[in-house]
């Protein structure tokens, strides 16, 4: 990974076997300010399909999952456009979209900011830079706010270092990433569309 914010990407199911992805719709009026990969969605306000989750969005707003990819209203997968434009859905355009949604389902999310080890177990809000995307790649460019981290629920809870952290430390220990400014952290989201608590 590069440090550039990507939003979030499943990596496993913790409870064994394999990542579940779903299709949903994203009608046009749902779909306000875009639909990148790796952005975390719910269902919109008017119950018809997802709509894309804002970094600005309260802290206890429920998560239906991650953006895997993308089709228009025909059912065409979407295609970069070399050399400006990436796969996404811009706002108020309608298609359909494949989320991982299993509540077991854990992701991989850059961090804004140094994170140290203590953040293992706590919860945390998102962040980004702009309420967009990158048009040119097609990703979103939510973040991990770090700054936002407790014991109080809210979007997701930190698992521990991604295993992308794993690779060009020079060391197998994990707690060598710690402590360094946008590493890759893997979350849970704690406030699931599909649970009650």
């Amino acid at each position: 990974m590069t440090d550039a914010p990507y939003g979030m990407r499943p990596i496993r199911n913790m409870a064994g076997g394999g990542q579940r992805q779903r299709v949903y719709r994203v009608t046009a009026t749902g779909n306000v300010t875009g639909i990148f990969a790796g952005d975390p969605v719910g269902f919109n306000s008017s119950g018809l399909g997802i709509s894309r989750i804002r970094s600005t969005a309260a802290a206890t707003t429920r998560v239906l999952g991650a953006v895997t990819e993308m089709w228009d209203d025909n059912g065409r997968p979407l295609t970069f456009n070399l050399p400006t434009r990436g796969p996404f859905l811009p706002g108020g355009v309608a298609g359909w979209a494949a989320v991982a949604d299993g509540r077991e389902v854990t992701f991989m999310i850059q961090a804004d900011a140094s994170a140290a080890e203590s953040l293992i177990g706590q919860y945390v809000t998102l962040t980004a830079v702009s309420q967009g995307g990158n048009t040119a790649s097609g990703q979103s460019i939510i973040q991990a706010k770090i700054s936002s981290a407790d014991t109080s629920v809210k979007f997701l809870q930190v698992v521990g270092l991604a295993p992308t952290e794993q690779r060009g430390l020079g060391s197998f220990a994990l707690n060598s990433a710690w402590g360094n400014t946008a590493i890759d952290l893997e979350v849970r989201i704690a406030l699931h569309s599909f649970t009650n608590s």
